[in-house]
This record gives structure tokens, sequence and C-alpha cells, in this order.
């Protein structure tokens, strides 16, 4: 099994680069736009940030997970954190010492089954 199969997040490494993804944009509803679009509990953020800077790593965008049907391998970093924490990861520091990220567009959002 590999660390994509294992992971809920996906795989954001782009496989032509071997760097990893980040959006072009943030998505409509990004964790970093101002209000609380995502219904977060309070602190639910800063948890999540906090987590990923002491992996030296990063947040993968919500509408790039797999269980918002995007196929593994097309993940991507939440480009609300790259703004904002990119100097602060250890692992965006490294993707922009080797000429990444990659940009790529929103994902479309694949067709849902009709209830």
């Amino acid at each position: 099994m590999t660390d994509a199969q294992a992971s809920r997040c996906g795989d954001v490494v782009d496989p032509a680069t071997g760097l990893p993804r980040t959006l072009e944009d943030k998505c409509p509803t990004c964790i970093f736009r101002p209000g609380n679009l995502m219904h977060l509990t309070e602190g639910a953020r800063e948890d999540m940030v906090r987590a990923a800077l002491e992996r030296g790593s990063w947040i993968v965008c919500h509408t790039t997970l797999p269980d918002a049907g995007i196929p593994i391998g097309q993940q991507a970093i939440c480009r609300g954190f790259w703004d904002v924490h990119a100097r602060d990861s250890l692992g965006c520091r490294l993707a922009v010492a080797f000429d990444g990220p990659v940009l790529v567009p929103l994902p479309a959002v694949p067709d849902q089954p009709h209830a």
C-alpha cells in the first residue's frame, strides 16, 4: 500500500515533476477566506495549521480531497494555507527551493449520482 492509499488526504505530488501541487486560487469555501464558510468549530483551523506546521507539511484543500470525489493523485495544497503559511512550513519552503509548487486550477466537481 502506498502512502497515498493510506492517507485520507490523497496525494498532492505532481508525477511529472515530483513537486507538490497548489491551487492557483483559493476555493470558494476556503478556510482562509473571511468568515467561517466551512462552519468549523472554534479553533479548528488553528489546530489544523499547528498540526501541519509541526509535521513540516501543509493543509490539503478540502475541495480536492478523495472524500469530495476527486481521484487520488489530483489533490492540491490549500491556496489559503500556501499564501499565509508557506514560509512557516518546511515542506513548502523545500517545494520553493526546487522551483515549485506546480500551480493547478480548482478541479471540476465530479458528477453526483442522482437520488
